[in-house]
């Protein structure tokens, strides 16, 4: 296999539309750009992809009850084409990618298996770490000797399938290599890139643009976002300056009740903090333009998109360290981590970055350039594709 040869097929059970703006969809996207015929499989309606289909093939298969319950459309789909398939895309460790994989490594002997994860080793233990490693948390004995055996079952058999792994952040795959055996010299970095080099995009905007902004954006008021931290930090830095916070995303209907006795209690911020729920693209893109700061607070995240698309933007990052970024912000400045549910810590943080101009410029100036280079979809993909073509060739000889 050579670069700008072959069939990639990327199999994502659940794609919808808006994945295309994500890994699902970007990774088959960009390798399609090397010359690869590249194609995602799914579950669905065949015209339930507009966005999509603008820029990739996309083969929807029809899956209801049983079937989509235990992916027999997407095994029979395997059993008729995996010979016909070169690479093989999955996204997250489960019973069913791992599946999957193995169908297609029985199938197709010569084919090579890539499956990304999107895990953080800061952000705790994954289920995945008990089902299939042997490590087994807790105190019901009944329920440990049955992941025992499923974990023994999976590395016999389904783990050594993958010819190579990812996660999103050289921390992890450090960490995630020397603990586990089945990642030892098959788990690379491949982070997640944003997608404002696609036609129509919202252009840059320069530090003369930016505004007294802070952004959040995601599932506003869910446990990972932590968006009750944000606002408390934000009430601790508030005084002094004139800076707004903007929350873009859709509202968690429990946190909606805590929000609106939030600004109740604090009717001097009720000017200051704005929920826009959720945004289109385009408005979302604009509302990075004229931030200055993007600050998410989270439990636990891997490479969330917002990340590099914020940075692309030109903002200053404040989130915790038990997230994917923590390595860019170590070793690219792109910002500050602080300790999750610390709110004095985010709002000092936060304050750093309001009140030192110089700072806050050359970590959003820092962030821009690791957006536009590490964190570019095109440079992502091809080296993921000279990864895989040079174990290729070194298994064939």
């Amino acid at each position: 296999m050579k670069l700008g040869s072959g069939t990639f097929c990327t199999i994502f059970p659940g794609y919808r539309d808006y994945h295309f703006y994500k890994d699902p969809g970007q990774l088959p996207y960009r390798v399609s750009k090397l010359g690869y015929d590249t194609y995602i499989v799914c579950c669905g309606k065949e015209n339930d992809y507009p966005e999509t289909r603008k820029y990739l093939r996309i083969k929807a298969i029809s899956g209801h009850g049983l079937s989509r319950k235990f992916n027999a459309s997407i095994v029979r789909f395997l059993l008729f084409n995996s010979r016909k398939i070169d690479i093989l895309n999955l996204f997250h460790i489960s019973w069913p990618s791992l599946l999957f994989i193995f169908i297609y490594k029985a199938v197709n002997k010569k084919g090579f298996a890539y499956l990304k994860l999107d895990n953080c080793v800061f952000s705790g233990t994954y289920p995945w770490e008990e089902d299939f490693t042997g490590i087994v948390m807790g105190s019901q004995s009944g329920k440990n000797l049955k992941r025992r055996i499923k974990g023994a079952f999976a590395r016999r058999f389904f783990m050594n399938k993958v010819d190579l792994w990812s996660v999103e952040d050289e921390y992890s795959r450090e960490q995630y290599e020397e603990k586990y055996e089945f990642f030892r010299g098959r788990i690379i970095t491949v982070t997640n890139g944003h997608t404002s080099d696609l036609p129509g995009s919202v252009p840059l905007c320069g530090m003369e643009g930016k505004e007294e902004i802070i952004l959040t954006a995601g599932r506003l008021g869910s446990y990972q976002k932590a968006t009750e931290v944000l606002l408390e930090a934000f009430r601790l830095a508030a005084p002094g300056n004139n800076y707004k916070l903007h929350l873009a995303g859709p509202v968690d209907q429990t946190f909606r009740q805590s929000a609106e006795a939030f600004l109740e209690a604090n009717p001097d911020l009720k000017e200051r903090v704005i929920f826009h729920g959720l945004l289109g693209r385009d408005e979302l893109y604009s509302l990075y333009c004229r931030s200055r700061i993007f600050c998410m607070p989270s439990r636990y995240e891997g490479m969330a998109i917002v990340f590099p698309e914020a940075m692309y933007y030109s903002n200053a990052i404040v989130t915790t360290w038990q997230v994917s970024l923590k390595w860019y912000i170590d070793n690219h400045e792109v910002g500050i981590t602080v300790e999750k549910d610390d709110p004095e810590a985010l709002a000092t943080a936060l304050g750093r970055l309001m009140a030192d101009d110089g700072l806050r410029e050359r970590m959003a100036e820092n962030a821009h350039m690791t957006a536009s280079g590490i964190m570019n979809w095109n440079r992502i993909a091809g080296e993921l594709i000279r990864e895989i073509e040079r174990r290729s060739v070194n298994e064939r000889n």
